[in-house]
């Protein structure tokens, strides 16, 4: 490997392991983050390079030496800005255990979870992105009764993790299912401070399940979206059961199918950036950039060109290669980063965008020192935010945006409910 290539796995170990370390003392969004954008960016296309897919479409456009120059230093200055900033916060700051005291608070933001999420299809479009943040209150209020002392409150967020399960069944689409999860094991990790060897066959575990879920998951699907009537629980298992029993018998992938890599290499579309941008198109210098930060600030109706989510019309544009209508695939901020400045601007971008959300990192946690019950709700803030595959205009939108819904809501709670969000035991 080149010299970039053995700095990108360097800091992808280092973040794994600054992960691991702050599991049980902090909630470490910016870590899993990180994590999530080094394996995505670094690991799975050097897995592509060493052991090439030979699919037709999702390969490494451009050589290992031009990829690894570029992305390895991008994500190299995105994180060590990110991790510099966050030694900022010393110590175990955030005292968890006083959701106890909340938990009537926890009941009514898990009402209001629930009630968005059985209303929010009958809701006009724009009101759609609205609803599903408020929907989302109900894993937030489930995070909050899962400290409660009460055994059945506490249920409720164990039923929360089945719903979600549940939902990823019946829709085939399990992404929300993951990342809800693991933020669900972080809450857990805070409240049991578990052994970094439990950690470690924890992720062990986890990453066998990832594994053989991508490995059944275009099986599922097809019988599912077909109108499969049976019990999908009940195929859901028996399909991971055959592949795990089964797995030395396998056919060789076909070059027309994606293999595991595929969904772990976002590195395929930050080529396709690579080898199009400037040779087929010139750079954008900012114009998706100013386009995501105006439409974060402006709802639809004030802005009727906003683009739609999705991803199609600046994946054509950044990459040269069509999607269908139907398909959502995103080129990630790096690759954006790319795309509008090249390879210095882009490093310098990644950079800045590390800064802005360390700072917000940060005034988050100053908040939560006078509202313990806004930790519950910084899940579903950074919801978009952890995503590599994601780009600016809709990290951008997501985060603003469910910002000032939560913030809102604490300011009607407290105001109009005189809820009182400090208890004498979290100063």
């Amino acid at each position: 490997m080149e010299m970039w290539s053995y700095i990108g796995i360097g800091v992808v170990l280092l973040v794994a392991l600054r992960f691991v370390r702050q599991l049980g003392k902090t909630i470490p969004i910016l870590e899993l983050m990180l994590l999530i954008a080094g394996l995505q960016w670094i690991v799975g296309p050097l897995i592509e390079y060493a052991s090439p897919s030979l699919h037709y479409k999702y390969f490494m456009y451009v050589p290992q030496e031009q990829y690894m120059a570029f992305v390895a230093p991008a994500f190299g200055v995105f994180a060590a800005i990110i991790l510099l900033r966050l030694k900022r916060v010393k110590g175990e700051y955030i005292k968890v255990e006083n959701l106890k005291y909340y938990s009537k608070y926890g009941l009514t933001i898990f009402a209001i979870g629930v009630v968005f999420d059985l209303i929010g299809g009958f809701l006009p479009g724009t009101l759609g992105f609205f609803a599903f943040i408020l929907s989302n209150f109900k894993f937030a209020g489930a995070i909050i009764l899962y400290f409660s002392e009460n055994k059945r409150l506490k249920n409720i967020f164990y039923g929360a993790i089945a719903y979600l399960f549940l939902m990823a069944l019946a829709k085939a689409m399990f992404h929300d299912f993951i990342l809800w999860s693991v933020f669900f094991f972080m809450f857990w990790a805070l409240k049991f401070k578990p052994k970094v060897k439990a950690i470690l066959l924890i992720f062990a575990l986890g990453a066998f399940f990832l594994i053989t879920l991508q490995t059944i998951k275009t099986a599922y699907r097809a019988q599912v979206w077909s109108g499969y009537s049976g019990n999908k629980v009940e195929l859901f298992f028996s399909l991971m059961v055959d592949t795990i029993m089964n797995s030395e018998e396998d056919a060789p992938q076909s070059p027309t199918e994606p293999d595991n890599n595929v969904r772990l290499n976002q590195g395929w579309i930050i080529s396709a950036v690579l080898n199009h941008i400037p040779i087929n198109q010139q750079f954008l210098e900012g114009a998706t950039i100013s386009e995501a930060v105006y439409s974060s600030v402006l709802p639809r109706f004030l802005n009727p060109n906003k683009k739609e989510a999705g991803g199609q019309e600046n994946f054509r544009v950044f990459t040269g290669l069509e999607i269908s209508s139907g398909t959502s695939m995103g080129i990630s901020i790096v690759g954006e980063a790319y795309g509008n400045y090249g390879v210095s601007g882009g490093i310098m971008f990644m950079g800045l965008w590390g800064l802005f959300l360390a700072q917000m990192w940060l005034l988050f946690i100053k908040k939560i020192d006078s509202n313990l019950i806004l930790i519950a709700f910084i899940p579903l803030i950074f919801l978009q935010v952890i995503k590599a595959e994601t780009e600016l205009v809709v990290v951008l939108n997501h985060f603003v945006k469910s910002s000032i819904v939560v913030f809102l809501f604490f300011w009607f709670v407290k105001k109009q409910w005189k809820w009182v969000l400090v208890h004498e035991s979290d100063s």
